[in-house]
Order: C-alpha cells, then sequence, then structure tokens
C-alpha cells in the first residue's frame, strides 16, 4: 500500500464504497520539498470541498486507499508515498511522503 493513515479523530459515520462520490475537505503539506508548508487548502479563501467518485482511479490512488477507509466525520492524516504521486503529479519535489489532511 502507498499511504500511512493517521487517525485524529474518529468518525461515526458509513465508510464509502467503491463507485460512491465523496465530499472531503483537504489540506496539502509540502510546499518546495518541505513538509511543514502548507500549499493548498479546501478552507482556503474561495475554495470549496472536495468531490471525486472514489475507488475509480479519479483523483491519486493514495486518496482513493486513504479515503475508501474512512467514515463519515472522520479526521485523518494520509502519507502518500512520493512514487505514487509521480504517476499523477509529473513534477514534484523528490521528498518520500506527501501529507494530506482530510476530512470526511
Amino acid at each position: 500500500m502507498g499511504v500511512e493513515k493517521q487517525l485524529l479523530r474518529p468518525g461515526t459515520g458509513p465508510k464509502p464504497i467503491p463507485g460512491q462520490n465523496v465530499t472531503v475537505h483537504c489540506t496539502g503539506f509540502g510546499k518546495n520539498g518541505d513538509l511543514s508548508q502548507k500549499f493548498w487548502s479546501t478552507k482556503d479563501p474561495g475554495q470549496d470541498p472536495f468531490t471525486f467518485k472514489i475507488g475509480q482511479g479519479s483523483v491519486i490512488k493514495g486518496w482513493d486507499e486513504g479515503v475508501l477507509g474512512m467514515q463519515i466525520g472522520e479526521v485523518a492524516r494520509l502519507r502518500v508515498l512520493l512514487s505514487i504521486l509521480c504517476s499523477y503529479f509529473f513534477l514534484f519535489p523528490l521528498e518520500k511522503y506527501y501529507i494530506q489532511y482530510v476530512n470526511c
């Protein structure tokens, strides 16, 4: 598996099933290769929650893997391996992980 998930707050709702649309708030870290630097968030001014079809390959594999196991209301930190990111984002700093905070 190319993603590590750290549970920050458990959820109480059901888990998504492949093919469902899911909507998440997320914050990405890894700006200029520094994992402490935020580069984007759905909670930034002018941004909206992110919606995608789970388990269909429409997002990076780490999102499909990580979010598929989450419950509604759950907050988790996903650490996605660079090798997975490079297949989706062709230009990315060569760091081992990309950190994403996800709130289902």
